[in-house]
């Protein structure tokens, strides 16, 4: 949302969930809908397209996270239409979209990142950019027996997580909390899909909207 008011300039942030096609689509709706009521904020969806993949590995058989964020960093500064507001001018966007437009890009490839063998997602405050992949949260990986609701579950609790880093929340000592850092799958699924009082606060604080004079 975009205001202008006695010189003022009141925008209010959004959060898009680009769904890369090569991930089940039927899960999108429910991820969005359950993130929207996590977030307590509206989630909106992109899910009729797929991303190129950036920094594969072929010996290790995954994607560079960082690398994915910076060409989605790129991408959505190519296709501003995709997640630009109507109500917003381009060249307020262009130059404020970082800030205010938070973007999710769920893909089907397994990350790491420089420091880490694997990771389940990973933000990118500074561009407002976060990419979450499915690859280590399905039962099978594991040798268990399919589990969509799980899936789902776990989507969720880390797309959650990596946006509201975007937002700028830290790691939370808090095991049920959505801030905690999972080391593994098991501590992802002793989370619960809440943010302790702490960090609740802090996101509303910064979701409250941006004022410029």
């Amino acid at each position: 949302m975009f205001m202008s008011r006695h010189n003022e300039i009141i925008y209010h942030m959004g959060v898009h969930v680009f769904w890369d096609s090569r991930v089940p689509i039927g899960l999108s709706r429910p991820v969005t809908e359950e993130l929207s009521g996590v977030l307590e904020m509206p989630v909106s969806r992109i899910d009729n397209g797929t991303f190129p993949l950036e920094g594969f590995d072929p010996l290790r058989q995954q994607c560079d996270a960082v690398k994915i964020l910076t060409k989605l960093d790129i991408f959505r500064r190519r296709y501003p239409q995709l997640f630009k507001p109507d109500d917003v001018d381009i060249e307020f966007y262009n130059k404020f979209n970082h800030i205010h437009e938070k973007v999710l890009l769920v893909t089907p490839v397994d990350l790491f990142e420089p420091l880490a063998d694997f990771v389940f997602g990973l933000a990118y405050p500074a561009l407002g950019v976060a990419v979450v992949s499915p690859a280590r949260l399905t039962n099978e990986y594991y040798g268990r027996h399919p589990d969509d609701d799980a899936l789902i579950d776990r989507i969720v609790k880390e797309s959650a997580h990596e946006i509201a880093h975007l937002f700028g929340l830290e790691h939370c000592s808090n095991s049920n909390c959505i801030m905690y850092c999972p080391r593994n799958l098991d501590d992802l699924d002793r989370k619960r899909k809440y943010f302790c009082g702490k960090c609740r606060i802090q996101l509303n604080g910064q979701n409250e909207g941006d004022l410029f004079q």
